[in-house]
């Protein structure tokens, strides 16, 4: 997972950039770039950790160009190549399925990987950068890997004649954003124009939405403002679990507020299961806006058991289950004195591998709780996703298990899960009938599909 963002401004996109790439670090921690081009050339300057440590203001200070793009990913980028189009810095969100046969193919086709020592050093976009860098024009290269490509992605790309923004099938975000000429700033005389992977990026950057990228669209963005170059005929599969838990909830996506979806799929869950109890509990964050739905739908008082320290990272984008623990017991505590002798209905976006849910009810077992519901905005998940929301199929607790053994294992007296027709009921509402088809929605990972 990642989050990648990219600026034109005639008079320096730093200040932008580094302002739009900071608010995607919910996306991922575990690397940071950016690349700009300052007439001369262009460069990728990467760090191991977050942008804000790492591009300190005064380490920003010598950056210049009038473009740029920045990332905040699990691997090192953006990366760099040299075709016969010229150069390119690139940044990728995606996933690639069929990686290792890629790889295999361009080793035994003679290809050299220079600067990398191993073949995991040879990441998913590195393999998306070859393919693309391949062909003389950059809407060609997004064609090849369209072709050759399985899996999904979101690519900014830095090139001589501008900034190049695509989406694959639309597992991806992407959005477009403008800020124009105004009072508040003189400092603007042109447009400025930003791609970003969600449009939280743009509100405390002034920039307003444009529109989103569309599924299958190649973008350029200059000093002639944003031009699409080829719009590819693609089998549309929006990312579902980008409104559910992924993004920020100011966020905006396809069309969609998140924390307004988030609050339908709380009132859908009120009306499918009227349980009752003394209080509305979310797990913080990302069950926050879905409890508030339920509260509102279901008139039970709404309490917050949990704190969650303000410092502590995201525990999704830990690489690995240990690490996923560790963070998420250090990033909540349970507040004894609102739990004792109350019943909690509990809201949590979805279950995994049911191991952070089972630590967080035993600690409110632990704290005197009589009776615990547990709802989960997403659908059952049962099977392996492939483009990276869920894990391997041994460690899904709903492939392995029932509903009610799931309940049993947890110690719940409730388990109850989103129905499709829910989900499908509250994109078709918020998106006024342009969403209107479960196929359109990827829910590869969740039972029944």
């Amino acid at each position: 997972m990642a989050g990648i963002c990219g600026v034109f401004s005639d008079t320096g996109c730093r200040d932008d950039l580094l302002l739009g790439t900071h608010y995607l670090q919910h996306r991922a921690q575990d690397y940071c770039g950016l690349g700009l081009s300052d007439g001369r050339g262009m460069k990728p300057i990467t760090h191991e950790g977050k942008l804000g440590e790492k591009f300190p203001e005064k380490r920003a200070e010598i950056l210049y160009g009038a473009a740029g793009i920045g990332c905040v990913t699990t691997d090192r980028q953006p990366v760099s190549s040299f075709s016969q189009a010229g150069g390119m810095l690139l940044a990728f969100d995606g996933n690639v399925i069929n990686y290792l046969d890629l790889r295999s193919k361009f080793l035994d086709n003679g290809a050299v990987f220079t600067g990398h020592h191993k073949p995991k050093e040879v990441n998913d976009s590195v393999i998306i950068s070859r393919i693309i860098a391949g062909e003389r024009e950059f809407a060609t290269g997004i064609e090849k890997l369209l072709d050759v490509l399985r899996g999904d992605f979101a690519v900014v790309a830095l090139r001589e004649e501008g900034i190049y923004a695509a989406r694959g099938y639309g597992r991806k975000p992407l959005i477009l954003g403008r800020k124009d000429p105004s009072k508040k700033d003189p400092s603007i005389k042109k447009p400025r124009y930003m791609v970003s992977s969600e449009s939280v990026s743009f509100d405390n950057a002034g920039f307003d939405i444009v529109r989103d990228v569309n599924p299958g669209e190649v973008v350029l963005i200059n000093e002639d403002g944003i031009k699409t170059i080829k719009q590819f005929d693609v089998p549309v599969c929006l990312g579902t679990f980008e409104w559910i838990y992924t993004a920020d909830p100011d966020s905006i996506i396809d069309g969609i507020n998140v924390a307004q979806f988030r609050i339908e799929c709380g009132r859908a869950l009120a009306k499918r299961y009227p349980v009752k109890a003394d209080f509305i509990a979310p797990f913080p964050n990302s069950g926050i806006y879905h409890a508030l739905g339920f509260h509102w739908e279901s008139g039970i008082p709404f309490s917050l058991p949990f704190y969650r320290y303000p410092y502590s990272d995201r525990s999704f984008t830990r690489a690995n289950q240990e690490d996923q623990l560790k963070e998420a017991r250090k990033k909540l505590n349970a507040i004894e004195s609102l739990i004792r002798g109350h019943s909690f209905i509990l809201i949590d976006d979805s279950m995994v591998r049911g191991s952070q849910s089972g630590e967080r009810i035993g600690a409110l077992k632990e704290k005197g709780a009589t009776e615990l519901y547990a709802f989960m905005a997403m659908l059952l998940l049962d099977k392996y996703c492939p483009y990276g929301k869920t894990t391997k199929p041994g460690e899904l607790i709903g492939a392995v298990k029932s509903v009610p053994e799931m309940q049993a294992q947890l110690k719940l007296d409730g388990l109850y899960f989103s129905q499709p027709e829910d989900i499908l009921n509250t994109v078709t509402k918020l998106s006024n009938g342009r969403i209107s088809s479960l196929d359109q929605l990827c829910l590869e990972c969740a039972k029944g599909f």
